[in-house]
């Protein structure tokens, strides 16, 4: 298990690190949006690590323990801790309003200049035959913290509603009422295909406590064989970010897959 996600970059120049620093703004706010976050490119404070400012991506929650200002036209952004921006203020970049709003910060990036390779005395010889010192960047993902801001963002009063793209399975296969053996057929099926599945053949829980379970556990796709589906030789099919269920044919289910 990785608890953090760290990267550390070295640069023979300022420009170079500029170059590479975007590239990192860049993966990182993909790597949120396949979270299914919106993240905020927010100017913050160095802290203990530079005297520069730094970048963090916040991500907007009622429960966030920082406080950040934002454009809503260009969504520029500055943590409160640095700001000179209050609720209302007009945008340094656009001249758009500012609101204030609460937030979760789920990465950071810092530009960490020369500090430590001049403590470190960590040089160079550059193609003019000149020693300089390397350029060094910090890069980070609070990967517990990602993870608690997406529950609280993707929750309702029954439990996680994972986002597809990061959820532990993508279906949750439920038997009821002596119907394990064309479950195990169906799940076999998926797991040939590649899907990744949660069996639930639990027989000493009702349907009520499996349902629930599985709205807890929030797993996307909740499949479910009982004697009413197989008469009809269909699967019940419920996406746990709706209300309705509906019944696919077996023969048709291949289309779930993909």
């Amino acid at each position: 298990e990785f608890l953090m996600k760290d990267l550390y970059s070295f640069h023979s120049s300022e420009e170079d690190f500029l170059t590479y620093y975007e590239k990192v703004r860049t993966a990182y706010h993909k790597i949120f949006e396949r979270c299914g976050l919106k993240s905020f490119y927010t100017l913050a404070a160095g802290g203990d690590f530079t005297a520069s400012n730094t970048h963090e991506f916040q991500v907007l929650a009622p429960v966030g323990e920082d406080t950040i200002y934002i454009c809503s036209k260009c969504e520029y952004a500055e943590n409160k801790e640095i700001s000179s921006l209050t609720n209302g203020a007009l945008c340094l970049k656009c001249g758009g309003k500012v609101k204030e709003e609460k937030a979760v910060e789920v990465g950071n990036i810092f530009p960490l200049g020369t500090k430590y390779t001049e403590a470190l005395n960590l040089q160079f010889t550059d193609e003019h035959g000149e020693k300089k010192f390397v350029v060094m960047g910090s890069y980070g993902i609070g990967l517990g913290r990602l993870m608690g801001t997406v529950a609280e963002i993707y929750h309702d009063k029954n439990g996680l509603v994972w986002p597809e793209s990061i959820a532990p399975y993508k279906f949750v296969l439920i038997t009821l009422d002596h119907t394990k053996e064309e479950g195990h057929k169906l799940y076999q099926k998926l797991l040939e295909q590649g899907a990744e599945v949660l069996y639930d053949d639990r027989e000493d829980k009702t349907a009520g406590e499996k349902f629930a379970d599985a709205d807890l556990l929030g797993i996307p796709v909740r499949l479910v064989i009982s004697p009413k589906t197989l008469k009809e030789k269909s699967v019940e099919v419920k996406r746990r970010d709706k209300k309705a269920t509906e019944l696919i044919k077996v023969k048709d289910f291949d289309g779930l897959l993909t």
